[in-house]
């Protein structure tokens, strides 16, 4: 088994409730994969760098997963089959190095965001 980073970018305009049942949805995906998850962390919603699916925004989920490799390409097949997840990725975790503590700081831009001079 190798350690995964997954993040998720789920569309901003799901309710709550959609929202959740999609995580549920993630989840028993994840276990019928084998994959044991180690920690999730909700990051929030966020600006995205390029718009994907006319959003502007995406509401970012981490997973930190214990799993097969052979596993994740049918995780992955799942997600793009879901209109409400936006992008999804997968990166191995050395475990030389040390893990990802927290959420990544907001980036804060200034009142001129999006001109140009």
């Amino acid at each position: 088994m190798a350690r995964y980073e997954n993040i998720i970018v789920i569309n901003p305009d799901c309710t709550k409730e959609e929202e959740e049942e999609l995580l549920k949805r993630i989840t028993a995906n994840m276990e019928k994969a084998g994959a044991v998850t180690a920690k999730l962390d909700d990051w929030g919603v966020r600006r995205l760098a390029y718009p994907i699916k006319k959003k502007d925004r995406g509401h970012y989920f981490f997973f930190l997963l214990d799993m097969d490799e052979d596993k994740v390409a049918g995780l992955g097949k799942f997600y793009r089959t879901v209109d409400n997840i936006l992008r999804h990725m997968f990166v191995v975790v050395d475990q030389a190095k040390k893990v990802l503590e927290k959420a990544p700081e907001p980036v804060v831009f200034d009142e001129l965001e999006g001109e140009y001079s």
